[in-house]
């Protein structure tokens, strides 16, 4: 796998006062709230100030009314005995008065800001009674000489998400896996995670493959491509300190995982074990600035660990421009991120496709980098790509997470995805995902956790699919929230999302097989999200159903090709197997080309015999011998301990005989090393009271179970 930006690009000290100049002449005033009296002044909880280490800008915008006050003026005439009975009858207090304008600021001691209100206008005595709304500055601009050209910034709103985030932040660990940090750049040096126990070291680590083939790990995690120091830089460069640029998530603490090599390359195995130590070390987000385009067992069993420990995984969905599912991005529960440029047009770089979640800016993203490699000799560097977009969205993460430590990694992603804005097609789509991230948006939303409640309704949970369409539905509801969109989801991987009811999606079946999970999930407007599941099934063989020991098995190799049935659509799972069949099913199961030219190698296998291109590519590699007076006996069935042998000559697992021999395959059997080996591979079982029955021959239902468990 390999890190994911594209391009060096550097901005002039030219466009950094221009944009600078521009943020000026663009100041408004915004208003956000009812306000019928033309109160649009500052409360004094809203002050505007300027010191040599930030600048408000000034603007105001009301977020929400304080919850226990309202502003009151009395009509002209009224007096003060009867405006201390209405007040009394309000229970409300008077706190203040504007003397100027004649209004009181009266203080709410019991019910609601509503049923003030209400009191005082019945009365008749007051012109008008409003609530106290609460305004901030509509901005924060830090000091950072170089925030100007940080174009994405001001694009996701965060100069309005750092005012409303305020300073009361915790330090939330976000690891990047990625090409190591440099530990003494200015601007990260002081966002490193640190190890108390390890005598105030950095928290991070080193995965690597050494020269000799041997998985290694150490704590040189310093960075010497410039990739991981980037992304670092985006998500937690110190905010406001007069250095470089800012950071997204400025009380972030980075935990520098070196899992990639100094050309931006790495392995599934480290990457694995960077993952899991960084779960263990307390990573609340890993940023994964990388992919691939194949699934592997070992990174998705590392991604479902770290993951189970409570870790938000966020990746780049990759740079090739293609459809293909890049990992870890199309892993479930991953968030998957795409680039946007400045104009909120996607890249053609970026990869589209179900696995895309959220698009974030990716063009031209400038931040933190290695000295010796920027351009102009400088520490910072502007680079494109999923990797800065990811790194975007990591950031966002962290701020919500600093804001709320509370926060589920189910509703980081939810709030992120419903507080998007929707680019592109309406609702989500394979360019845009849910959109582009709005940080200013996704801070404001409601802290209450209360969840939407979903069912399917059809199909029923169990059912036969017999259509190449098969409609899903779901009952929503949201208590409080409303229901932003529901998604959709099949073995795992987004078919599409309905925004509003009815909640109705069209599943197309037809590469479909076996036992098939349908999952819908709701996401209300606050982000919190709950999800239902059924199990639907295609059953390919009459005498082949859904309860069968085999079913799965039988179904998957059938889907593949690599078994058929007979006429009449049955299978006959208890018929045994013949010698010549089973090494047809594993030479198409390892995608081994049969052999185009007979060579003659058994007496018994003619150049007429239908399996003899499979029997002489399996013998050309080893996989068989055959028995004496080079005889094949391909028509015989295949015993338990001849399809050990012939697994393990395939390379289907490892070596392994130790632990509990079975009391029928002693150390002295010719088949024990192969009887063993497949045992503790988890590929067969014996039977009850430890006997493994090496003689008896293999059933249909059998040979697909140990195939599939062998090499699916």
């Amino acid at each position: 796998m390999g890190f994911l930006h594209s391009g060096n690009l550097r901005k002039t000290a030219f466009y950094a006062s221009f944009f600078l100049i521009l943020s000026y002449l663009n100041l408004t005033i915004a208003a956000v709230g009812a306000n019928p009296a033309g109160n649009t002044g500052y409360t004094p909880d809203a002050g505007v100030s300027e010191s040599a280490h930030a600048k408000r800008v000034s603007a105001a915008s009301a977020v929400a009314a304080r919850p226990d006050e309202l502003l009151v003026r009395l009509k002209p005439g009224v007096d003060q005995a009867a405006a201390e009975a209405l007040h009394r009858e309000a229970a409300a207090r008077p706190l203040s008065i504007i003397k100027r304008l004649d209004i009181a600021r009266v203080l709410i001691e019991s019910g609601t800001v509503d049923e003030a209100v209400h009191c005082y206008m019945e009365s008749g005595l007051v012109e008008f009674a409003e609530p106290n709304y609460r305004r901030t500055a509509a901005d924060f601009i830090p000091n950072d000489p170089l925030y100007a050209d940080q174009w994405g910034l001001s694009k996701i709103g965060m100069g309005m998400a750092w005012e409303l985030a305020g300073s009361a932040q915790t330090q939330v660990k976000v690891a990047v896996l990625d090409t190591g940090v440099d530990p003494n750049h200015e601007d990260l040096k002081d966002s490193l995670a640190i190890n108390t126990a390890n005598g105030g070291k950095v928290l991070g680590k080193r995965f690597f493959v050494d020269g000799s083939g041997k998985q290694g790990s150490d704590d040189n995690f310093t960075d010497e491509a410039g990739h991981g120091t980037h992304i670092s830089g985006i998500i937690a460069a110190k905010t406001n300190n007069s250095l470089g640029v800012a950071g997204i998530a400025s009380t972030a603490r980075i935990m520098p995982v070196k899992v990639l090599d100094d050309i931006g390359f790495g392995d599934d195995g480290s990457i694995a074990l960077g993952l899991m130590w960084a779960a263990d070390n307390g990573a609340r987000i890993i940023n994964m600035s990388l992919a691939g385009p194949t699934p592997s067992k070992t990174l998705g069993e590392a991604v479902k660990y770290a993951q189970g420990k409570g870790a938000l995984i966020v990746a780049a969905t990759g740079n090739d421009g293609s459809g293909t599912p890049n990992y870890p991005a199309a892993y479930e529960g991953v968030i998957g991120v795409g680039a946007v440029d400045s104009k909120d047009a996607w890249i053609h770089q970026s990869n589209f496709g179900q696995h895309v979640d959220v698009v974030a800016p990716g063009v031209s993203i400038l931040s933190t980098f290695l000295a010796s490699k920027s351009y102009d000799g400088q520490a910072y560097e502007a680079n494109s790509g999923t990797s800065m977009a990811t790194g975007v969205v990591s950031g966002l993460a962290a701020l919500l997470l600093a804001i709320n430590p509370a926060l589920t990694p189910e509703r980081v992603e939810g709030i992120i995805d419903v507080s998007a804005d929707d680019l592109g097609a309406a609702g989500w789509d394979r360019y845009y995902g849910h959109g582009r991230i709005n940080a200013g948006k996704a801070v404001q939303i409601s802290a209450s956790s209360t969840k939407p409640a979903i069912t399917i309704v059809s199909p029923a949970n169990n059912t036969q699919i017999t259509k190449a369409i098969m409609p899903v539905s779901a009952n929503v509801s949201s208590a409080s929230a409303g229901i932003a969109f529901v998604e959709f989801y099949l073995n795992g991987i987004r078919q599409g999302t309905v925004a509003a009811p009815p909640y109705v999606f069209n599943v197309t079946t037809g590469d479909l097989f076996g036992k098939n999970t349908i999952k819908a999930q709701a996401y209300d407007k606050n982000g919190n999200t709950a999800s239902a599941e059924i199990t639907c099934f295609k059953q390919t063989f009459s005498d082949v159903g859904i309860e069968y020991w085999a079913f799965e098995d039988i179904e998957t190799l059938a889907s593949e090709e690599v078994l058929a049935g007979y006429p009449g659509g049955i299978f006959m799972p208890t018929k045994a197997v013949g010698r010549a069949e089973f090494v047809k099913m594993l030479v198409e199961s390892l995608g081994f080309s049969k052999k185009s030219s007979y060579s003659g190698y058994f007496k018994d296998v003619s150049s007429a015999h239908w399996a003899w291109p499979y029997i002489e590519a399996a013998y050309d590699l080893g996989m068989i011998s055959g028995y004496g007076e080079n005889r094949f006996q391909p028509e015989a069935q295949i015993k338990r301990v001849e399809m050990a042998a012939i697994l393990l000559r395939s390379g289907a697992y490892s070596l392994d005989y130790s632990g509990t021999t079975f009391n029928d395959v002693s150390p002295g059997h010719w088949g024990f090393v192969s009887v063993m080996s497949a045992r503790n591979a988890s590929v067969i079982t014996g039977y009850s009271g430890n006997y493994f029955r090496p003689e008896q021959a293999m059933s249909r239902a059998e040979a697909a179970r140990v195939i599939k468990n062998s090499l699916y």
